[in-house]
């Protein structure tokens, strides 16, 4: 039992990592801009089809030249999809949001879901609703280490590092850099960032293009843990959505923390509960209790 719940750790800790990496985009993008992105699972689908479109579809495998080894171009087509997720979120923000400046962010997020719809919609069309895909494996699936009695995959490893990785670096580069200063300010308030001579627009733009590269990140490194297909990945927004209120919609930190508290949540009943919906109940029960703790936090305050 002991070694079971070991591995069941190691398992809800990779989850979490994923969750929590998808949950940093929803967090960069409504940190700066108040959109909170219901499509950002949806964007991360999309961006990891473009890699595998590049790994297995013969069209582009006949492109790879023979001295070239697999895992390189992998590599390569990870690349691809990380460029392409960056051109997608400036896409977004200027065709659709910038045209939004000034709405509420109820009409915000309903665009977002509109994207959300957008996006299956056409991921479906080309790639195929409910179909099983290989998945993308940035590293050898069949490389591990023994940590504490349960062998962990290298895949997983990278999954846990890139999310305290990727969450430390953000926090460093929103403190400390010329540029994150400046998100922060917009964040803010944004009129008076303006005034400042800060680029609000521009400001928008990266952090659209950072949500969108990090949502990408997320479901590239996700994809060797689920069944790989495009509902799958779209519906992890409802997870990452939860793991982001436990941040606050703000910090990085406490949202990488709560991303691997949920995992280990989601992960730890299916010793005892054999269920595919469960951990979306989980996430929904997070997401109900979160909001329930603030609204009464809030109105504490307001009688205080």
């Amino acid at each position: 039992m002991l070694i079971q719940l070991e591995a069941y750790t190691v398992i809800g800790l990779t989850v979490g990592g994923a969750l929590a990496l998808a949950a940093l985009g929803i967090v960069l993008v409504y940190r700066v801009t108040g959109v909170l992105n219901f499509a950002n699972g949806a964007m991360g689908m999309f961006s990891t089809f473009v890699a595998w479109t590049v790994i297995y579809d013969p069209g582009w495998s006949r492109l790879r030249p023979a001295f070239l080894p697999e895992q390189v171009w992998v590599w390569f087509a990870v690349l691809i999809a990380l460029v392409f997720s960056v051109g997608l979120g400036l896409a977004l923000e200027l065709g659709v949001f910038r045209w939004l400046v000034g709405r509420s962010q109820l009409i915000k997020a309903v665009v977002t879901i509109g994207i959300l719809l957008l996006l299956q919609s056409g991921a479906s069309l080309i790639w195929g609703n409910t179909q099983y895909h290989l998945p993308v494996n940035v590293v050898d699936p069949q490389r591990s280490v023994m940590v504490a009695r349960v062998p962990v995959g290298w895949n997983q490893l990278l999954v846990m590092a890139t999310a305290i990785g990727l969450s430390l670096g953000l926090a460093a580069f929103l403190q400390w850099s010329r540029f994150g200063v400046a998100m922060r300010a917009v964040s803010d308030d944004p009129i008076a960032a303006g005034l400042w001579g800060i680029p609000v627009r521009w400001v928008g733009s990266v952090s659209w293009m950072l949500g969108s590269l990090v949502a990408a990140i997320a479901g590239i490194l996700i994809s060797p843990f689920i069944n790989f297909d495009t509902i799958s990945l779209t519906l992890l927004v409802l997870d990452a959505l939860a793991a982001a209120l436990i941040g606050g919609l703000v910090s990085l930190p406490l949202t990488v923390l709560g991303g691997f508290a949920l995992g280990l949540l989601e992960t730890y009943p299916r010793i005892w509960i054999q269920s595919q919906d469960f951990p979306k109940l989980i996430a929904l029960l997070v997401i109900l209790a979160v909001l329930i703790f603030r609204a009464r936090r809030v109105l504490l305050e307001k009688q205080a």
